[in-house]
């Protein structure tokens, strides 16, 4: 299939990267887990696992129930996403491009024999040796550099992700569990307000309250699984609400690296050269 870039992930870099992608002329897949924990459910396409479809910013995502499907779907045009955590779909596509953007701060599996061009997003991928290249996600100077050589630099060492950190409140799972989400994103919230239920073993149900007033920037979706220390919430004093509603700076300047790097790549290709699986 031309043009076709495969993504790991569907949380917010995944999905800013996808959205670029797919405006600019290429064919998406994106491949998640069963249960994504993404927290801000109205700006990724993982919501599409749960609902069927997701849009972001006037594009739409469309879950595929299974290989078959999605194909169908991204011959149709369409942005699509499915269930397929360890990439298995790869020996089937064969995509010339694969981006991993789980953002799990480590390699959760991918490698360089999985396509032509790799591209790791953020830390956790070693540049010329996991992949092909490294995108820079730490704020501050860097952000959205391309790394032909070497790590990104780990964001708890950034003085612009602590006063992040500092400005925003998680709220993290005290137990194993499922979420009962009590308000979508973007909701105005007081100190103290209970914004969701955790349901634990044994019957318990916990409240979930805030711990300061602000904008409910983001909540896992209703009735996922969770582990005991998992961020399920956060709260943000500053955010507008409509700042939760449309993709942030970070992820566009994140995204339009990667599409930098497939273009340089595109055009350092043979233009009449066939792939070694096509020959």
């Amino acid at each position: 299939m031309k043009k076709l870039v495969v993504i790991r992930g569907g949380g917010e870099l995944a999905t800013g990267i996808a959205h670029r992608l797919y405006n600019t002329g290429y064919k998406v897949l994106l491949l998640e887990r069963k249960f994504p924990s993404a927290i801000r459910r109205n700006i990724v396409f993982s919501e599409a696992i749960y609902d069927g479809e997701a849009s972001v910013e006037r594009t739409t995502c469309y879950r595929a129930d299974d290989l078959k499907h999605a194909e169908r779907l991204l011959k149709e045009g369409k942005i699509t996403i499915m269930v397929d955590p360890e990439a298995k779909c790869l020996s089937k596509l064969q995509p010339n491009v694969l981006v991993d953007a789980i953002y799990a701060k480590r390699n959760m599996g991918t490698s360089r024999d999985m396509a032509p061009l790799t591209i790791g997003i953020g830390p956790g991928f070693v540049a010329g040796k996991d992949v092909t290249c490294v995108i820079e996600t730490s704020r501050g100077h860097n952000l959205g550099r391309i790394i032909n050589d070497g790590i990104a630099m780990p964001e708890k060492e950034t003085v612009e992700a602590r006063a992040l950190m500092k400005a925003s409140h998680s709220i993290n799972s005290p137990c194993d569990g499922y979420l009962e989400a009590g308000h979508p994103t973007a909701y105005v919230i007081r100190k103290n307000e209970m914004i969701g239920k955790l349901h634990a073993e044994g019957g318990h149900v916990l409240e979930i309250r805030t711990p300061i007033g602000g904008v409910l920037r983001g909540m896992l979706h209703d009735d996922c699984p969770v582990r005991t220390g998992l961020k399920i919430a956060e709260i943000d004093p500053s955010t507008k609400p409509a700042n939760c509603m449309s993709i942030s700076a970070k992820t566009r300047c994140v995204s339009g690296s990667v599409l930098e790097v497939i273009i340089a790549w595109e055009n350092k290709q043979p233009k009449k050269s066939r792939l070694p699986w096509k020959n």
